[in-house]
């Protein structure tokens, strides 16, 4: 699996295919937390952030406050090619 097929699946488990779907860090966080039994909510709600910073600086999302001006990112036009990309490649038949 190539690093661009890992960040996909990731992008498309916690945001969907849609471009704009937007997602909140407590929502991204239990996301983390769920994978791991060693994780805890400090370091879930850490990951979360570590993980949407990194894919921000890749124009993979765009940061995206909440109506309250909570922390929160939604999926980028690149991040959800990237997606539609990976399932097409999933696909037989298509794709490399």
């Amino acid at each position: 699996m190539t690093i661009d097929h890992r960040i996909a699946a990731d992008l498309r488990q916690l945001f969907g295919a849609d471009v704009g779907a937007r997602r909140s860090a407590a929502a991204i966080a239990r996301a983390l937390n769920q994978r791991s039994v060693a994780a805890n909510r400090v370091s879930a709600r850490e990951a979360a952030f570590d993980l949407m910073w990194d894919y921000e600086a890749r124009g993979l999302v765009d940061d995206s406050p909440g109506p309250r001006g909570g922390a929160g990112w939604q999926l980028s036009t690149k991040g959800a090619a990237l997606v539609a990309q990976s399932l097409s490649a999933d696909v037989p038949g298509h794709g490399r």
